[in-house]
Parts: C-alpha cells; structure tokens; sequence
C-alpha cells in the first residue's frame, strides 16, 4: 500500500458559484441545490438555488473541489 501524499494540493475543478450583494455564495458538498454563504457554520445564511435566482444572484465560477451535484445547475458551464 502506498502512502498518502500529505504535502499535495487537493484537486480542484470549475464549479459555479453564486455572487449576491458581492458575497459568494458556494455550493454545499452534498445537500443538492443548497448554497452557503461565508461566516461560521451555525451563523451563515443558505440559500437554495430558486430562493438565489429569485434574488437576482448572478451566476459565476470558482476553482474548488468537485461537488457531486452541480452538474444539475443549468448553464453555468457556458460561464
């Protein structure tokens, strides 16, 4: 068995983003269709995906680490 190598960057893939009132909103790792905002986990704001479009979020991209899910997001691997 080979050893893990500790010192490597994790890979990273294009994956959208949403951007409202100039604060990111990321894609969570595995609840589909919920976005979280910055700030400490029991005080951030989350938002799905209906409630950002309603909102006038605009659509963006941003290196991060593979979500399993955002391949249902539509177009924002034209971005």
């Amino acid at each position: 068995m080979s050893m893990m190598k500790l010192n490597e960057p994790a890979e990273t893939e294009t994956q959208p983003i949403f951007v409202l009132h100039n604060f990111p909103y990321y894609p969570h790792y595995s609840d589909k269709h919920k976005w979280v905002g910055p700030g400490h986990w029991k005080k951030r704001v989350e938002y799905t995906t209906t409630e950002l479009v309603a909102l006038g979020a605009r659509l963006s991209t941003m290196q991060l680490w593979k979500r399993s899910w955002t391949e249902e997001v539509k177009g924002w691997k034209i971005l």
